[in-house]
């Protein structure tokens, strides 16, 4: 079931960002059936998969039920991007009527789990989602799996995870309550390795060891309030001299692999050559890079350029097309680029400055 599902999750998120899904009917169709159909459910069985499933005078667009015509778990399907607020509200009252526990709103990409019987808000009876486009397939098809399979569901194992989990997001909802107090705690006190560390992030991604004054004045400024003791700075180090004469070609940017060294114009043709160096020599990489290392918010290496910026369509140019029909994207810092390549050489399984070198000068700008 799990590689089958994440086969079909994979060809579902192409699809839905290429916006091939333009209505609620389609998703239902397109996306929630197939989703059903490879979870293991009869999608035929109309008294086991209920298609708009009567409540009262309203309906529902699915109830999975066990044993037939009762409901185990309602799942209201809206248009995508519409999974919001409202479809929360509609989706518990049917349950509050029902009686079922475990709940699901979809626009057909994102894929919320509600425990209805929990306390608080609906937000805080939200207990996992997933976005098929965004998160690793693999990820997307376990969350799915975990409430949703039919073995699962029939036997009431899936019930008891969405339980225990929805009570341990409560209790961390419960801690991270207390975050922004424990955060302003720890900036105003004397200790001065929280600044260090700031100093070594921000190096880590611009290449430039940032001014430690103003780093502390930002830190002291996320507290809202300037009235705190000075944050002790670490003694600043002389700049140190590198005794070695420079020949003209040495800061050019150059890759060694295989025994073999090339130079390039730019970072970026240094950054691009790897991955595809890399891609050309596994089929697989792409996928398991996607996978393992990406944002918060979009993907670096992706199926098309619209997954690597998400809302940002002016950045697309600034992407390269890597073999087997994926994207690079190429929009980061020239040390942001080295870390990168630090994480390929990981999934290829290579050792970073031993068996592939990169010198890509950091101190320039992003497009070099």
């Amino acid at each position: 079931m799990s590689k089958r599902l994440t086969s079909r999750i994979e060809d579902l998120a192409e699809r839905i960002g290429a916006g091939s899904f333009r209505s609620e009917a389609e998703i239902s169709r397109g996306v929630v059936t197939p989703v059903f159909h490879d979870l293991g459910w009869p999608v035929f069985e109309v008294q086991i998969v209920v298609p708009e499933f009567r409540i009262g005078t309203r309906k529902v667009d699915y109830a999975l039920c066990h044993p037939p015509g009762k409901p185990a778990v309602l799942v209201e399907v809206k248009d995508l991007g519409k999974a919001d607020g409202r479809g929360e509200r509609q989706l518990f009252e049917y349950c509050f009527h029902e009686g079922v526990p475990v709940a699901v709103l979809t626009d057909g990409r994102t894929w919320s789990f509600f425990f209805s019987t929990g306390q608080g808000s609906y937000k805080e009876r939200r207990f996992a989602q997933v976005d098929l486009v965004e998160d690793p397939y693999s990820t997307s098809a376990a969350v799915l799996a975990r409430y949703l399979a039919i073995g699962d569901v029939r036997s009431g194992e899936a019930r008891k995870r969405a339980q225990d989990d929805y009570e341990s997001a409560r209790f961390q909802q419960q801690a991270a309550s207390e975050y922004a107090s424990v955060w302003r705690k720890l900036l105003s006190g004397p200790e001065a390795f929280l600044l260090e560390l700031f100093l070594e992030e921000v190096e880590g991604v611009t290449g430039v060891r940032p001014d430690s004054d103003r780093a502390a004045e930002f830190i002291r400024s996320q507290t809202g309030s300037h009235e705190m003791e000075p944050i002790p700075r670490p003694p600043k180090e002389p700049p140190k001299v590198d005794p070695r004469p420079r020949t003209p070609t040495e800061d050019l940017p150059f890759l060694t692999f295989d025994g073999k060294t090339e130079t390039f114009r730019s970072g970026t043709d240094v950054f691009a050559a790897v991955f595809s160096k890399l891609a050309a020599l596994d089929p697989g990489f792409c996928r398991q890079y996607s996978d393992k290392h990406r944002g918060s918010k979009r993907r670096y290496v992706a199926r098309s350029k619209e997954l690597l910026y998400p809302g940002a369509s002016h950045l697309e140019g600034q992407s390269r097309r890597l073999p087997g029909g994926w994207w690079l994207a190429t929009h980061c810092s020239n040390a942001g680029k080295v870390k990168r390549v630090r994480k390929a050489c990981e999934v290829a399984g290579l050792e970073f400055g031993r068996d592939l070198i990169v010198h890509i000068p950091t101190g320039s700008r992003k497009g070099d």
